[in-house]
């Protein structure tokens, strides 16, 4: 996750993060994950101070988002946010719904390997160390952060696949490439359903709608989206389903599935090449980052291009 949209960096939560952890012999975890950036190096990410040393007694980061009832952020950058505790967010769930995420790591801060990371799945741990990777590409950190967010979930889970396909683990790699697939899937449902949702509360909100009627839509929309979850496949390095059924778990989610089908046709459009796909990326830091359209017009030309030239000729 980047970090916690860049006001984690500054925050007391952190509390110097990997910068005071004693010594110790690193864990096998600890070294695959330091092979898996010596791999992104290679693909010509920048190595940076992330997962350098081991954090056993801290278990996450622990954060809190929450939304009004009836209003739909469109990511977690304007959701309400507080630091945590693992024991609760203590914000008032009759005014507010709330989502408690509990963070294994974050970029721009030499976060360590936590025991929650150290617990997690190989496919887990592999997706998170290489998507906070790319998030301090210097290249592609240029992009908008919304496009950013959807890039390092899709390089993510790539990257960590490929890396495991170079290692010989073909289970942890097929899983991976699994996950890909999955996302995109969800990536679809979780962008219908945030604008759905949210011109329901646009209603709602300019008296078309009334109180026990949006109530009852919010509720079928996300027990739609419980069942429909189920229907994408198993997600081993992230969760198809949203990670909580209300306004804040979506709009958290919403951060990384707006731009992922889009992305995930242009990386198809490359022929599924992760370097060819990385090249289009890289290309796109120049362009003028709060320029969203220049961005998404690019993404479309970049992916019509590609297809075009996969035609066979008449």
């Amino acid at each position: 996750m980047r970090a916690i949209p860049l006001i984690c960096l500054c925050l007391a939560l952190l509390t110097g993060c990997a910068r005071n952890h004693s010594v110790q012999a690193p864990t096998e975890r600890q070294q695959r994950i330091g092979r898996l950036q010596d791999f992104s190096e290679e693909r010509g990410f920048r190595r940076t101070g992330n997962f350098r040393s081991g954090a056993p007694d801290k278990e996450a980061y622990f954060l809190c988002y929450y939304a009004p009832k009836w209003e739909l952020p469109d990511s977690y950058d304007d959701l309400g946010y507080r630091e945590s505790k693992t024991s609760g967010c203590g914000i008032d769930e009759s005014k507010y719904d709330v989502y408690l995420h509990k963070v294994e790591a974050v970029a721009f801060e030499d976060t360590p390997v936590t025991a929650s990371l150290e617990a997690t799945t190989e496919e887990r741990a592999l997706m998170v160390a290489a998507h906070e990777e790319v998030h301090e590409d210097p290249q592609l950190e240029r992009l908008p952060h919304p496009v950013a967010e959807g890039a390092s979930t899709l390089l993510g889970i790539l990257t960590a696949a490929e890396f495991a396909r170079k290692e010989g683990d073909i289970q942890t790699a097929t899983r991976l490439s699994g996950d890909a697939v999955m996302y995109h899937k969800k990536a679809l449902f979780v962008n219908a359903l945030h604008a759905r949702l949210r011109d329901l509360y646009a209603k709602h909100r300019a008296g078309k709608i009334g109180r026990t009627e949006i109530a009852s839509a919010k509720e079928a929309a996300f027990a739609e989206a419980a069942r429909e979850c189920a229907t994408f496949g198993v997600g081993h390095s992230l969760n198809p389903c949203l990670p909580v059924s209300n306004n804040a778990g979506l709009a958290f989610d919403h951060s990384y599935t707006r731009w992922y089908p889009a992305l995930y046709r242009l990386y198809l459009a490359c022929g599924s090449d992760l370097d060819e796909f990385l090249r289009e990326l890289r290309s796109m830091g120049n362009l003028p980052r709060r320029n969203i359209s220049a961005i998404a017009k690019r993404i479309e030309e970049r992916t019509a291009a590609r297809e075009s030239a996969k035609k066979p000729p008449p």
